[in-house]
């Protein structure tokens, strides 16, 4: 009779011990990143795995170094983050933090992560940007040439100018309806602080007013835009902007 006891004392312990760590996986987010590199000037530095809580000090919450084009993160996080790739003080490229095997691709191309859907959504958003962005980047070339060549601004902005707000249109709606179609999860607010970082300082620019406009309420309880928000209210360039979630 003592052993049975004894046995069943041994399978509750560990039964409990097996649920207790199912319980504690279930919490956390691990991600295995493998990257590979065909940059040069990448070999031999230390990459640096960065995310921000409050959208103004980043933390460092793992590093490796580049060895032969190729590196490797790995670790866990209690839920789903937007991080950055960073070299030094650079921001490199964001990556979500999200269960599974992750892969970053680094070439004189461009950058990619791949794995994880909200990766997948997020490269594929750049994609669009990318097309749109070389579309201006071409026509600020030709302007240079223009100039260069003698020609006026008048007659510069003349041939170039429709096209070129055309595309800067195009590329704020892109921006805020990936936003706002992503404001449930940590692409929505992520990428409206790398929208928002372009700025020296926290301003509010019509774009990012137009943005803020269209978001659900859910969106200004994240702890980053809070702070970027409370920021550009006491920059004397922002624009007015009123909405009673934003100030509460």
């Amino acid at each position: 009779m003592y052993i049975c006891n004894t046995k069943e004392k041994d399978m509750r312990q560990f039964l409990l011990l097996l649920i207790s760590s199912l319980f504690l996986t279930s919490c956390t987010e691990q991600y295995n990143i493998a990257g590979n590199s065909t940059v040069p000037v990448l070999d031999g530095r230390m990459l640096y795995l960065k995310v921000t809580s409050n959208g103004i000090v980043s933390e460092n919450i793992d590093s490796c170094k580049v060895i032969h084009g190729r590196f490797n993160f790995f670790g866990a996080m209690d839920s789903i983050v937007l991080a950055q790739v960073c070299m030094d003080n650079e921001n490199v490229m964001p990556i979500v933090l999200e269960n599974g095997n992750l892969t970053i691709s680094v070439d004189n191309l461009g950058q990619r992560v791949s794995g994880g859907p909200l990766n997948d959504r997020l490269y594929k958003f750049y994609r669009q940007k990318n097309r749109i962005d070389n579309e201006m980047w071409e026509i600020q070339e030709k302007a240079i040439k223009m100039m260069l060549a003698g020609y006026s601004m008048d007659v510069i902005n003349k041939k170039f100018g429709k096209k070129a707000d055309m595309l800067n249109k195009k590329s704020e709606e892109l921006e805020t309806k990936f936003i706002v179609d992503n404001s449930d999860n940590v692409l929505g607010p992520g990428f409206f602080m790398i929208l928002c970082s372009q700025y020296p300082t926290p301003v509010m620019t019509e774009h990012i007013s137009n943005i803020l406009q269209r978001v659900p309420p859910t969106f200004f309880s994240n702890p980053c835009v809070k702070s970027y928000i409370h920021r550009a209210k006491l920059n004397p360039m922002s624009k007015p902007f009123n909405n009673s979630c934003v100030y509460n």
